[in-house]
């Protein structure tokens, strides 16, 4: 059942900040983690974490087409593509 807000601007604005808030949280306690993990000496070489930053970050999925990519010109003439 949907309850009736009378002021809904008011609540969307207050959950936006607590969302805010959340985030910067988060980011902070991400941060210190960090700066507490590199005090700590590490027996793993650069390569080594450098390697793992990669494998920890993969690179975002494609985006899903949609209707109007199919429609898109390539080189001039229009694309086609499996149908």
């Amino acid at each position: 059942e949907l309850v009736f807000d009378p002021e809904i601007e008011k609540t969307a604005k207050a959950n936006r900040k607590a969302a805010r808030f959340a985030r910067e949280a988060a980011r902070l306690a991400g941060a210190t983690r960090e700066i507490s993990e590199e005090k700590v000496s590490s027996p793993h070489t650069w390569d080594d974490e450098t390697n793992s930053m990669a494998e920890a970050n993969p690179p975002p999925p494609l985006l899903r087409r949609t209707l109007g990519d199919y429609g898109q010109r390539n080189n001039g003439e229009l694309a086609n593509l499996g149908f």
